[in-house]
């Protein structure tokens, strides 16, 4: 599934200056292809937002039965939270507890899920990076539409040992005045680098890094499409000696 044309030398050194990186045609074309056809025609979407203080994904199945004062009332919760605090709202599949939970059988989403903890792509994680600890990736579908945005944030959480963030993009005819771009900042929230959602390519960054997803505009007449997740490490050993010293 991966390009066997990419040169790893190469990108191992870009990714070293700046600890992030996009890689252009990432997957075969075929393979890219099938994907977005996926991600278009046959996921069924959730919505990932937080409400108070906890992140909630409705499932396909409460999204369809949402009236429109549903969807004012919801809307109105994730704005009055994201004007002080932390916030973000768009489509999402949870691709690991769906394959967990046998879901939606067939969905090539599920074959993804197993390609991205296999070999190839860990290895390749691991070598760009140059992180030799990434043992395992977890994986979200997501679909940005008008409205749709993650606001600043850099990724770290206590005991989840994310190494290094991905994205690989799967969205085609993006406009980068539509939103919906990558953008890094500082520790003072000023952008410092961009990253356009570039159909079948594949964005590497360290964890934590500041970064947000830009809100995707009104006038958007396509959906932004990716899967996302984090490569991580084991949790450090706990020496047994140092422990009884304690």
């Amino acid at each position: 599934m991966l390009n066997p044309a990419l040169d790893v030398t190469r990108l191992s050194q870009e990714f070293r200056h700046r600890r992030r990186i996009q890689i252009h045609d990432v997957l075969l074309p075929e393979a890219a292809e099938r994907l977005y056809q996926c991600l278009q025609h046959e996921v069924p979407w959730g919505v990932a937002y937080i409400d108070g203080e906890q992140s909630v994904i409705l499932t396909a199945d409460k999204v369809a039965a949402f009236t429109p004062a549903d969807w004012l009332n919801l809307n109105e919760r994730v704005q009055a939270r994201a004007l002080e605090k932390f916030q973000f709202i768009y489509n999402s599949y949870m691709m690991v507890t769906a394959y967990k939970e046998k879901r939606d059988p067939g969905l090539v989403l599920h074959e993804m899920l197993e390609f991205i903890n296999a070999s190839p792509f860990l290895e390749l994680m691991r070598n760009v990076t140059g992180i030799p600890n990434i043992i395992k990736a977890d994986a979200q579908a997501t679909c940005y539409i008008p409205g749709h945005f993650l606001k600043r944030h850099n990724d770290h959480v206590a005991d989840q040992y994310r190494e290094i963030a991905y994205v690989i993009n799967l969205t085609k005819g993006w406009q980068a005045d539509w939103g919906g771009l990558l953008q890094f900042m500082d520790d003072d929230g000023r952008v410092t680098d961009t990253f356009f959602p570039a159909f079948n390519s594949l964005s590497l960054f360290q964890v934590p890094m500041w970064h947000h997803v830009s809100y995707v505009s009104p006038f958007a007449t396509r959906a932004r499409y990716a899967i996302t997740g984090w490569g991580m490490s084991r949790p450090p050993q706990t020496n047994p000696i140092s422990q009884s010293l304690g």
